[in-house]
């Protein structure tokens, strides 16, 4: 009897055995399929409305994170690391965020507010930032949003930049302008230098007026998310002229305005409509394209980044 009560007393711990190998899991928490107790955000339950204030409107709760979030859009697909025009739902957390003192922030060094520049000729756009870790990339046509944002030692965000260039009808236009088009794109995918990033507009832009903003990102390219609601702009804004009659100056700049898709690249690729595609206008770096690294400190560009738009779904 002996040997038969001992194999009844195991069979239980065999079973959770076979369960484990069966997923492959074991009790690893980064490959587990639960829901750690230790991470449930009980906050998540409140919908905000103990603290009534006018035009507030009720939070989502969950007992568990969201974690099943996206079985509640069954009409949109889930993000899956990839850049989706037409919407999709991402599961991933949003992952680590800095403390207060590790903000980013950033300043365009040029062109400046309101400068004006010549017509069709190379420039150089200098960005100065700081609060966070530049030269962090991956890549945005399979890990698109796919990963939460994540920190270095030091506490700041691990990332990178992007500037964009959209031509406005004047410099007192108050309409809202047309994200999907754009006149020059760029990620700004190398480490800062002394705090610079750059970025080469290589044909220039032709005459008129422009907004240039930057956008920065964490690692996976979604936008970068801090501790505090009430805060300055992560971001910088400038407007500048280009003009047939600006003084070409020392730049010894030379060159036309091309399409917008010259300034585009599969990982950077804005995902529109090919009618958006049609009425964009603008430029791109060119540049080394070594193991899909560049785009920021020296202007560099590189073969990631700059390829035509065309209509897919990796926009970024």
């Amino acid at each position: 009897m002996f040997p038969l009560i001992l194999t009844f007393s195991v069979l239980p711990a065999l079973a959770l055995l076979v369960a484990s190998a069966s997923d492959g899991k074991g009790d690893d928490p980064q490959s587990s399929l639960t829901l750690d107790p230790g991470v449930i955000a009980k906050g998540f339950e409140n919908d905000g409305q103990d603290q009534p204030a006018a035009g507030q409107v009720a939070s989502l709760t969950s007992p568990n994170n969201f974690i099943n979030f996206c079985l509640t859009v069954p009409d949109q697909p889930i993000t899956n690391g990839q850049q989706i025009a037409g919407g999709s739902c991402n599961p991933a957390p949003m992952g680590s965020i800095p403390s207060t003192s590790n903000m980013p922030s950033a300043k365009f060094t040029n062109p400046k507010n309101l400068d004006v520049i010549p017509a069709n000729q190379a420039f150089t756009v200098s960005l100065a930032i700081q609060g966070m870790e530049t030269g962090f990339f991956v890549n945005a046509q399979e890990n698109y949003f796919s990963a939460p944002q994540q920190l270095n030692s030091q506490g700041q965000i691990q990332g990178h930049s992007h500037v964009v260039i959209e031509e406005l009808s004047s410099l007192t236009q108050t309409t809202p302008t047309d994200p999907t088009k754009f006149a020059f794109f760029k990620g700004l995918d190398d480490a800062a230098q002394n705090g610079i990033l750059t970025a080469d507009v290589a044909n220039g832009l032709p005459e008129g007026t422009y907004k240039i903003s930057t956008i920065n990102t964490s690692s996976n390219h979604q936008p970068v998310a801090v501790p505090v609601a009430q805060h300055g702009s992560l971001d910088d804004v400038v407007y500048f002229t280009v003009s047939n009659d600006a003084g070409g100056g020392d730049t010894g700049n030379s060159g036309s305005a091309s399409s917008a898709t010259n300034g585009l690249s599969v990982a950077e690729t804005a995902t529109a409509t090919s009618d958006a595609t049609a009425t964009s206008t603008g430029n791109g770096g060119g540049g080394k394209g070594g193991k899909g690294k560049g785009g920021g400190g020296k202007g560099k560009g590189n073969g990631r980044r700059f390829i035509p738009r065309v209509n897919t779904n990796m926009h970024h």
